[in-house]
This record gives structure tokens, sequence and C-alpha cells, in this order.
């Protein structure tokens, strides 16, 4: 094994469990969505918060709905111009008004990120010994860098590929040979490492990479998923294994 491929969030950095709750159409759920109410009253005031998140809400269950199977990434501003679109505003107001609202959004989100100290010193350790790679689905890439560099972890990778960049999401396995390509290693000679079975599992299985599977709350590995060389429950038991 020379090189190992990591996920990003979810494996690499953490979000903090406290994610706010919405009420949409009568409906609480969880999303990072909450934190655009004060801003999209003073960006949208005729526009109910609500009726925004259910649009959001619906351009996001469409968005996922078309995904496979060539998996192209939409930008965080596209999801966003989009459902201002539903909601009826003009071509011209909503690039600038989706950037706005996008780039609020993504300031919170990368604000509730976590980086373990102990995950520092797993990547500090497997650096003396392979190459490190990183491999993210995220739709607004500078917001990924920005959250490595924050945590002083970006210099570990190289390359670092990411959805929105590649414009390509996992599991298609072409962000997978985007990353392996600069390398110039053989899929059999890498390894990936993530925390989602369709994404990260499946995905690595498509472009003829083992994987590792972060499973935190030892949840079963499902019937018709490719089986992942190893399965850990935290980053530091890679320290533990023979790649």
């Amino acid at each position: 094994m020379k090189a190992i491929l990591f996920d990003l969030f979810g494996t690499v950095v953490l979000f903090k469990p406290q994610v706010p709750v919405v009420e949409v159409s009568g409906e609480r759920w969880r999303t990072t969505m909450g934190w655009l109410r004060e801003t999209a009253a003073s960006t949208l005031p005729g526009v109910a918060f609500e009726d925004l998140l259910s649009a959001l809400l619906a351009v996001t269950q469409e968005m996922t709905r078309n995904r496979p199977p060539e998996y192209r990434e939409v930008p965080s501003r596209e999801r966003f111009r989009r459902a201002l679109a539903e909601l009826g505003i003009g071509a011209q107001e909503a690039p600038a008004l989706a950037e706005r609202l996008s780039l609020v959004h993504m300031q919170h989100l990368a604000s509730q990120v976590v980086m373990p100290a102990e995950h520092r010193h797993v990547l500090a350790t497997l650096a003396c010994r392979y190459r490190l790679a990183l491999v993210s689905n995220f739709d607004h890439a500078a917001t990924a860098r920005r959250v490595l560099s924050d945590h002083q972890v970006a210099d570990y990778f190289d390359p670092i590929v990411i959805s929105e960049e590649m414009g390509r999401r996992k599991p298609h396995p072409a962000i997978f040979e985007a990353a392996l390509a600069p390398l110039g290693y053989h899929p059999a000679e890498a390894i990936f490492v993530g925390d989602s079975i369709g994404d990260d599992i499946v995905g690595a299985h498509n472009a003829g990479l083992p994987s590792v599977w972060i499973n935190p709350d030892a949840s079963p590995i499902p019937l018709q998923a490719p089986q992942p060389r190893a399965v850990v429950r935290r980053l530091s038991d890679l320290l533990d294994l023979d790649l």
C-alpha cells in the first residue's frame, strides 16, 4: 500500500452534535439551513422563511433523485438559485441573492466543524509512511479548503479533490480516479477511508479501491454493499491496521 485517500466530513473532521431544529409545513427537522433565518429576513423580506426552506428541501430532493448515474455536482449557490426561482425570484436578482445565502450558510457550517486532536496525530503518523490524498463530496470547495486550512491539516493531503471543483460526486469512479492520477498509483496500491457506505465504500469499490469503513455506531454492513477491507470505530484505529 502506497497511498491512503480520505473522505473529509465525518472522517477527517466532524460536525458538532447540535444542529438547529426548524419547522417546515408543520414538521420539525434538523437542518443547517436554520442558521439562515436572520439573513433570509433581511435579504428576502417578502418571503416567509418556511417557504424558503420548503423550496430548498424540494430542490435538494430533486437533485438527489437526479444524481445517478452521472453524479454531477451542483454547487451550493446553484441550489439556492433554483430554490429562489421556485419562489418566483427573478433571474436577474436570483444569482446575487443565491450567492449571499450560500456564503452565509457555508460560514455557519464551517463554524460547526471540529477536529479531534487525535486526528491530527493520525494524519501526521500516516504521512510518514504513505502518500495522503483527500476526496470530498462538498458543494462549496472554498469552504472545504478553508476547513482544512483552519484546522491545519491541508498540507498533509496532495492532491485534494473536491466534488464542486471536479464536477462529479462519489460514488462515481471518476472522482477517485482524479485523485489517483497525479499520484501515479494503481487502485490496488491505495486504500480509501470514509464513513459513508453509499458514497465512500461503494464509490471506492466502483473505482477498484479497497476501503476502510469508519463506523462509530457499530452498524451492520448492508447486505448488498461491497465488503470493506476493514471496519473501525475511530480514525485512530487506522494506526492498528496492517494496511
